[in-house]
């Protein structure tokens, strides 16, 4: 079946480099900056990231992907399919939205190439794994209607946690009392933190492993039993990443399960040891 739509997102989705080619999934590199230096997402290892999280005076400044990246992404996406749709992240800052609509203008205008750009309501792994089931349905053939119809359907059940193995980052973000307001007192307790459009503390725990537990019981809750497109990242921890994904095999309905290195988007302030879970509903499901 000819494939009508090519997927673009941006690297805050943090899917590995070989999941993204077997995808076909386009991507416009974040830009990280430290006190010192700058970098493109895409030539910063993850363990400099987090070697270098650890000895820095604040913590990086993460700014949206430039718009020559996304009309880079735009015009290679093009060569697989005739439209592309590109899917971002709903973050307070609406960087992200300028910079892939500002290179949707040019791609249209100089290349003639048809470009939708979708603000999904969910970002980072829970956008990863929107995107890998807008691919799939992409590579069956289903048009640009479809893709989106079924993304808004599943939006309600696309989310985002994660369990840092300390509260030492969100302390440095500054914001350590904004998250409080919602579950009080962080002191000797840990954070689990869900994304949506902003960082929010939803639960704290003495232990990262009970969070652990909570994260499932809410996945496990809010896909309430449909097949899903499961997503474990981790910060520098394989080990806390694959018992993860061995809890999630038995408590969830994984259609597919990838695991994956948490980037400085979520990385920067749950820090080392952080594991998370993004999930999406099976769109091809729901299509």
């Amino acid at each position: 079946m000819n494939q009508q739509v090519s997927i673009v997102s941006d690297s805050s989705i943090d899917l590995p480099r070989d999941e993204l080619a077997r995808a076909g999934i386009g991507i416009a590199p974040l830009q990280v900056a430290f006190s010192t230096e700058f970098f493109r997402d895409d030539a910063l290892a993850r363990s400099d990231f987090y070697a270098r999280l650890k000895t820095e005076p604040r913590l990086p400044t993460i700014a949206a992907a430039m718009p020559a990246d996304f009309l880079a992404a735009y015009r290679k996406a093009h060569e697989r399919a005739e439209k592309v749709l590109c899917l971002i992240n709903p973050f307070e800052s609406c960087s992200t939205y300028t910079a892939a609509y500002a290179a949707a203008v040019v791609a249209r205008r100089d290349d003639e190439i048809e470009v939708e750009v979708m603000n999904t309501g969910r970002a980072l792994t829970g956008l990863g794994a929107i995107c890998l089931g807008a691919s799939d349905m992409a590579l069956r053939g289903a048009s640009l209607g479809e893709i989106v119809a079924a993304i808004e359907q599943a939006t309600a059940q696309v989310n985002s946690y994660y369990a840092p193995a300390t509260n030492e980052y969100l302390e440095r973000d500054g914001r350590i009392s904004l998250y409080e307001m919602n579950v009080g007192p962080l002191s000797g307790m840990l954070p689990l933190v869900r994304v949506w459009g902003r960082v929010a503390v939803v639960g704290k725990a003495k232990t990262q492993a009970e969070n652990v537990a909570r994260m499932l019981d809410l996945a496990e809750q809010e896909l309430a039993g449909a097949e899903a497109i499961v997503l474990v990242t981790h910060g520098a921890n394989p080990e806390g990443a694959e018992s993860l994904a061995a809890r999630a095999r038995e408590r969830l309905r994984c259609a597919r399960l990838v695991i994956a290195e948490l980037g400085p988007s979520a990385g920067a302030y749950c820090g080392e040891g952080t594991v998370g879970l993004g999930f999406c509903p099976s769109l091809q499901k729901l299509h």
